[in-house]
């Protein structure tokens, strides 16, 4: 049981730490009115929330809220940080925003790949973390080897990579 009461805990932290994310007021009312712990109805919440979202929606949904909600988050925290000078991260959400839009499109362009590639949201997936990760930052190794070269020669009256 100690597992569980460590779980428990870690959860608890959890929702603590981002109250207005996690609705931590409204699990604490609920759990001061049924004598259970918040935990369990913010786990159950999540659990139906996922579960509407993958029904109504399926992987490809999941995949594109993955791809869009935190990036979109921080993108916005970027802009917050110094609304009056360009912050430091900016570049790097500007470069995924970039990334995302062009593998977007492309997937648009060849949407009968998405049956024959196994996996193919679970790789999806894995991807768009690692375009946005911190540690690897892959947006920029995509903008930079693949992206800018095909683009920016039609730019600026044809301005050269460099």
């Amino acid at each position: 049981m100690d597992k569980v009461d460590q779980a428990v805990k870690t959860v608890d932290d959890f929702i603590a730490k981002y109250p207005s994310i996690t609705q931590f007021e409204r699990f604490k009312e609920l759990e001061e009115k049924t004598g259970h712990s918040k935990v369990y109805f913010f786990l159950g919440a999540v659990f139906l929330v996922s579960a509407v979202i993958l029904g109504f929606g399926g992987v490809k949904l999941v995949t594109d809220l993955v791809g869009f909600l935190y990036p979109a988050y921080m993108s916005f925290k970027s802009m917050e940080s110094s609304p009056k000078a360009v912050p430091d991260d900016a570049t790097q959400w500007l470069t995924y925003w970039v990334v995302f839009c062009s593998l977007t499109v492309i997937e648009g362009l060849f949407t009968f790949l998405v049956k024959y590639i196994p996996f193919y949201y679970g790789i999806k997936m894995a991807l768009i973390i690692w375009l946005y990760h911190p540690k690897t930052t892959g947006a920029e190794v995509l903008y930079n080897q693949i992206v800018r070269p095909k683009i920016l020669p039609h730019l600026e009256g044809g301005k050269k990579a460099e």
